[in-house]
């Protein structure tokens, strides 16, 4: 085919380094006398996936780089190694090309199949140096969009640059030391606020006038949202106790555990190297509203009572100072539920504050009916691509290109059938959390 010829000409070209040819393709395009397409990929096993860039790049054309970056080339496309054209130039020592590159806005930080970025695959130190220098520049300017996401109010652009791969700094800074929660609170901006902090900001953070953001709020509305969190930010060094306690078993008796009570939560093992592995834990339980009860007479024993009711008993070892081992113990479980009940606390109010109702079923079944109408789609646009596969004139092409579209349509089932039962687990979940809700609410707490 015409078009086939002509790019195919372009990757020779731009691996000779023929400028005159490369432009007098490129102006064929402008002339709109043909439909020149300047990322096209090579189908030779010694370049597969390489466009006229890569190659261009790789052998040192700079002319020809410059040619194709002006008509449009892709500086960020990746070949079948996953190399871009900043790989090819940065392994190969092209220091001019490089520096190219970076002018056009290639990204010095994209991973090839081998987990390496172009820093990673050249020894040359001004290279190296060029491409630190902007990836500095990068992280910056991604912490700008954050500081200025925040500052007016751009939930969107803020959640989606939170929850990407390569997220910037929750906690960066601008000219005056402003973090996004200290600009999201003075410019009164609620939801980027209350998702900064469920996304780990730190209202403890003072900026370069020693304010928290705590400092700058002026809504009566913020205050206590903001104050939670930094009540909680304080409070999260609650100390961590284990050791060896006797435990009661309703069918075993007693019987000696290593126990740990650690952000609030009860945890026991039969051994301390089990707890170190990590391995063969017996029990888990939360300490929010729980409480100890004591026997006078008995200077070994003590009782918790949890917030569902359930009673776990306890006794120290009688061969250590019984009275003041127990106390350490009881003084560490009333510190962390009080701890665990102020956390739980805290996020009701961020949860109040944010309105949006958690999730329900009815939510998740509509996402699903989202995802099942997309994976129709795809298995509709997977069966178009295999009868175009089979028409394809190559076979030896062909066959590798059917095998991997079976794959993708395999997958996108696969993947809907595992949402679906997803959606089922989480029903099932949330029937038994009303349940408990409802009989949490004929508790009595002490």
């Amino acid at each position: 085919m015409e078009t086939d010829t002509l790019e195919e000409k372009l990757l020779l070209y731009a691996k000779a380094g023929s400028c005159s040819h490369i432009q007098r393709l490129l102006e064929s395009r402008i002339n709109q006398s043909s439909s020149l397409n300047v990322n096209f990929r090579s189908r030779a096993k010694a370049s597969l996936g390489w466009t006229p860039l890569h190659l261009a790049c790789y052998f040192g054309h700079m002319d020809a780089v410059e040619k194709l970056l002006k008509a449009g080339a892709d500086a960020n496309l990746q070949d079948n190694m996953g190399d871009t054209p900043l790989h090819k130039a940065a392994y190969t020592g092209r220091k001019e090309i490089v520096l190219l590159l970076l002018r056009y806005d290639a990204c010095s930080n994209i991973i090839n199949g081998t987990a390496q970025i172009p820093k990673d695959v050249t020894e040359d130190d001004e290279i190296i140096t060029m491409l630190e220098a902007a990836e500095r520049r990068a992280k910056r300017r991604l912490e700008e969009k954050l500081l200025e996401a925040a500052r007016e109010g751009d939930i969107s652009t803020l959640s989606k640059m939170l929850s990407g791969k390569e997220a910037p700094d929750i906690h960066c800074r601008d000219s005056v030391g402003n973090t996004p929660l200290h600009c999201a609170t003075y410019r009164g901006q609620k939801q980027c606020i209350i998702k900064l902090l469920k996304s780990g900001a730190s209202p403890s953070t003072k900026n370069n006038n020693d304010q928290t953001a705590l400092d700058l709020v002026r809504s009566d509305e913020l205050r206590p949202i903001l104050a939670a969190y930094q009540d909680k930010d304080v409070s999260s060094g609650v100390q961590k106790i284990e050791g060896p306690l006797w435990k009661s078993s309703r069918f075993l008796g007693w019987r000696s555990h290593w126990v740990i009570v650690e952000d609030g939560t009860l945890s026991w093992y039969p051994r301390q190297a089990d707890a170190l592995a990590g391995v063969r834990k017996q029990g888990c339980k939360s300490l929010t509203q729980s409480y100890c009860t004591v026997k006078p007479w008995d200077h070994c024993f003590f009782m918790l009572r949890c917030f569902d009711d359930t009673v776990h008993y306890f006794k120290v070892p009688s061969k250590t100072d019984s009275v003041a081992t127990r106390k350490r113990w009881l003084n560490a479980f009333e510190a962390h539920s009080s701890y665990s009940t102020r956390q739980c606390t805290q996020e009701q109010i961020i949860n109040d504050a944010d309105g949006d109702g958690g999730v329900t079923v009815r939510h998740l079944s509509q996402a699903l009916q989202a995802a099942n109408t997309s994976q129709q789609q795809l298995e509709s646009e997977v069966s178009i691509f295999l009868s175009m596969v089979k028409n394809e004139e190559n076979c030896a092409l062909a066959a590798p290109l059917l095998l991997k579209a079976k794959e993708t349509s395999d997958l996108s089932s696969e993947t809907c059938a595992a949402l679906h039962l997803c959606l089922e687990l989480l029903s099932k979940q949330e029937e038994v959390k009303q349940r408990w809700s409802c009989d949490a609410g004929n508790l009595t707490f002490k």
